[in-house]
């Protein structure tokens, strides 16, 4: 779980309303939706007419609330969720979506797990937390299928390669993942741990770059923060940690409660028309960059204009799953968990298949 500058800012004043609009939801209905900007009309037309009859209910039947909750407050890493809601992909299939920040972003496993919401978005660097600690949650669908974390430093400070990052100094966010990157970083590019400063600025990751306080930074992301400093005149180098040393990943997954994919029909039938109208609004924003830029104008709170599209448009291309939307790859999870126990992140590695399931997931 990344904590990001830009995410930073209006966490807290989601926060009340968040646990208030939880609160009404109780087992995940919702009553109010999520504000964002509608996409173009033709696009909205096109896309809810793809929707397929299976996937659409009689006009008597009623929509069925669905509560979302977010790992953090809207931002471009969602961009296929909002534009699914904007084009009424949803509504085609019968869905009432609210898409909700958390008043915390550990909240979307233990909410998911007891029923309070009946979906959420999470990472899959936080499943093996949640299997241990007994939660009832399972990734149903792979949202952002790479890993986002990165090393970055700017064009000026002299650095050339990862190598040299010996006797320097780098910000961190401050999580453990972030120090289990970095050991993975220095062995991979034979660099003494002893001759780098490591510091904590929490969000601060760009104030702390561009003021010179650090050389680098790990847990920032390429297209948000990447995006950011380019926005501001520097010309950052950005190496996603997945080529640095650490086995890929899946960044934002989508969760759903195992309990009730088990046992529960019309949960089960939820989930699947949930992630077949994901997967529609996922191929719109990447066919259609101005329908993702129009459905996320006026949603990102501290992001707007020319730097919200160039982050949507460095976000796009990490939408696409060669394997298919949403699809998990059993062998990368396990990878991935096997590294979280070497660098003492967990106890035990648990299988794939209880942390993730492509079941539900649109065929075809």
């Amino acid at each position: 779980m990344t904590v990001l500058t830009w995410r930073s800012t209006a966490l807290v004043g989601v926060a009340v309303a968040s646990i208030a609009a939880l609160s009404a939801c109780g087992g995940g209905g919702s009553s109010s939706t999520s504000s964002s900007a509608a996409a173009s009309t033709s696009a909205a037309t096109s896309a809810s007419a793809s929707a397929s009859p299976s996937e659409s209910p009689t006009s008597s039947a009623p929509a069925r609330p669905v509560t979302v909750l977010l790992d953090w407050f809207p931002n471009p890493d969602h961009v296929s969720l909002y534009v699914a809601k904007s084009a009424g992909l949803f509504d085609a299939a019968g869905l009432d979506v609210t898409l909700q920040p958390p008043s915390d972003p550990a909240d979307p496993p233990k909410l998911v797990s007891v029923g309070q919401v009946p979906l959420g978005i999470s990472y899959q660097s936080e499943m093996p937390y949640s299997v241990q600690a007994g939660l009832k949650v399972k990734a149903v669908a792979a949202l952002i299928p790479t890993a986002l974390n990165s090393v970055i430093w700017l064009e000026k400070s002299g650095l050339k390669s990862l190598a040299d990052l010996g006797g320097k100094t780098i910000g961190s966010a401050g999580l453990p993942t972030d120090t289990a990157f970095l050991s993975a970083i220095y062995k991979a590019n034979n660099i003494d741990p002893a001759s780098v400063n490591v510091v904590t600025v929490k969000t601060s990751l760009i104030q702390a770059l561009e003021s010179g306080k650090v050389d680098a930074v790990i847990g920032a992301y390429g297209n948000i923060e990447g995006v950011q400093l380019q926005q501001d005149g520097q010309n950052p180098v950005i190496t996603p940690v997945s080529e640095a040393g650490v086995p890929n990943y899946d960044e934002l997954v989508v969760l759903a409660n195992s309990d009730k994919l088990a046992s529960d029909t019309e949960y089960q039938q939820l989930v699947r028309d949930f992630l077949s109208a994901l997967a529609k609004g996922t191929a719109l924003a990447m066919a259609d960059p101005a329908a993702a830029e129009a459905a996320m104008a006026g949603v990102v709170e501290d992001t707007s204009g020319p730097a919200l599209n160039a982050q949507i448009e460095a976000t796009l291309p990490l939408l696409k799953n060669p394997s298919g939307f949403g699809q998990m790859d059993a062998a990368k999870w396990d990878k991935f968990s096997a590294f979280m126990k070497a660098q003492g992140l967990i106890e035990a590695v648990p299988p794939a298949s209880e942390m993730q399931t492509n079941d539900f997931l649109p065929k075809g």
